[in-house]
């Protein structure tokens, strides 16, 4: 038995399924042991009680292999997870293709999954994981087994169960331990069957470690204008990123804070409402019932301080939230462009006045979301010239980190994610630069340069000097035509 010292934070990896299946549940948790991980032909742990030599001699014996038991960052949530992976309640089913799916579904959480992909392909069936944004192959299956899973799954959501040759969408719960887990389900025929894609939406659980706005990422200067904004009675808050940069996340933790003091009255229009927020009234988008246009012009009868729309979608979206925002409303929403700057210029090409810009707009927040390096294998090394030429970093004594890989993070190099952010707001030199339609260009050189906001690329390399992220991260999110 060996005791090392490295020191794992159980919030950012995942125990491997080999690990886990070494140790029946009973035992485990009779033991106060988590296995974590098999490597070298050892077996790697974390103990409730790291002095209790007895299990670990009992559990050596079991499994035939070393231990090598590795200190939690936190001990006391090392008996929560125990309960986690080995929960004490079985469930009742367990054998079906539902007890399947609930396996899935389980270990994707752990993972930090978003979504959840059943693809068929020639010979077997794969399921396959989006974490931290990339794809993971999770397990295959006969396809056989997927078709069934598949199947249960659409009669459980509502699809049509004999339909295969046409899309469906539906909506799906799940009771996860102690979390009611909601998926947005989507099917679409492919060549060789049936591929099924489940989007797991956020619970108050899940989002906890990103609740408050100063949890996000953002660096003191975004912080504190963003605060000041969110101080404004009446104007619109625009948020830019393509889907997946955690722009609905910014939204709720900024409606969490805006909330508190209990003075205003919050509403959101929202499809599908990812997360229940007591305190504020969220309203679900219906198309065949209600859109968004008129949801919006309902919620102006009711009194509101702040609304927030989940996308501006359309021109008819975007001139009613400007309207609204001049008759002393505070309006939060997102619009899909590649930066800050190009928020204003996509509001003017839906046929916004450039006179209701000026008048309504108060702040533009363009953000993406990168890998955070694996703290239990992640290397501290001189950049490469690309990322020096990237970046414009002279000084030759500087270190980065550099992404590895170990079996704790899958061998992917990275465990968890946070923002990169730009903001722009809109003071007077800004709209009269709007007014005299002045180009990208010049309103990002305003910014960016006279005004010495952050953009994009600078709060990457801000962040990578700090060991926050790595430089090819921040590379692969930001847009190659970026000034």
């Amino acid at each position: 038995m060996v005791l090392e010292k490295s020191v794992i934070d159980l919030s950012r990896v995942v125990s491997s399924r080999d690990a886990l299946r070494l140790l029946a549940p009973q035992m485990a948790r009779r033991l106060g042991i988590l296995p974590m991980m098999i490597a070298d032909e050892k077996l790697y742990v974390v103990m409730e009680d790291e002095d209790d030599y007895l299990a670990l001699s009992q559990l050596e014996n079991l499994v035939g292999l070393p231990v090598i038991v590795l200190r939690a960052k936190k001990p006391e949530t090392v008996s929560i997870f125990i309960r986690k992976y080995y929960p004490e309640q079985t469930s009742e089913l367990d054998g079906t293709p539902l007890g399947l799916l609930e396996e899935i579904v389980f270990r994707a959480m752990l993972s930090r999954s978003s979504d959840i992909h059943f693809d068929p392909e020639r010979e077997n069936g794969y399921v396959r994981l989006r974490i931290d944004g990339m794809m993971r192959v999770d397990q295959s299956l006969p396809l056989a087994n997927m078709n069934e899973l598949i199947s249960a799954v659409k009669v459980s959501s509502g699809l049509n169960i004999a339909e295969r040759r046409i899309p469906q969408d539906g909506q799906l719960t799940l009771w996860i331990g102690n979390d009611e887990v909601s998926m947005r389900v989507a099917t679409v025929p492919t060549l060789y069957g049936e591929k099924m894609t489940l989007r797991i939406l956020a619970t108050e659980n899940t989002l906890a470690e990103l609740a408050e706005l100063d949890m996000l990422g953002m660096n003191e200067q975004h912080l504190q204008l963003f605060l000041a904004t969110l101080e404004n009675a009446h104007g619109v808050i625009l948020l830019s990123g393509p889907t997946g940069s955690g722009k609905t996340t910014t939204l709720y933790a900024a409606l969490r804070h805006l909330k508190r003091p209990g003075t205003l009255h919050l509403l959101s229009i929202e499809d599908p409402v990812e997360i229940p927020l007591d305190g504020i009234n969220q309203i679900r988008i219906d198309n065949e019932r209600i859109d968004f246009n008129r949801a919006l012009r309902s919620t102006l009868r009711h009194d509101p301080d702040v609304i927030m729309i989940g996308e501006i979608r359309d021109a008819e979206t975007a001139d009613i939230a400007i309207k609204s925002s001049l008759t002393g409303h505070l309006v939060l929403s997102t619009l899909h462009a590649n930066d800050s700057v190009g928020v204003i210029a996509r509001l003017l090409n839906l046929g916004i006045a450039p006179e209701l810009v000026n008048s309504a707009l108060r702040l533009v927040i363009a953000q993406r979301l990168v890998r955070s390096p694996c703290p239990h294998c992640v290397r501290f090394e001189s950049p490469a010239v690309v990322d020096r030429e990237f970046f414009g970093w002279t000084d030759e004594a500087i270190s980065v980190p550099k992404a590895v890989g170990c079996p704790l993070c899958n061998h992917s190099g990275y465990a968890g994610r946070l923002g990169l952010y730009e903001m722009a707001p809109v003071d007077r030199q800004v709209r009269e630069m709007v007014r005299n339609k002045e180009s990208e260009d010049a309103l990002s050189h305003y910014l960016f340069v006279q005004r010495s906001m952050l953009s994009l690329r600078a709060d990457g390399a801000e962040k990578v000097r700090k060991g926050l992220t790595t430089a090819e991260e921040v590379r692969r999110v930001i847009y190659l035509n970026e000034k």
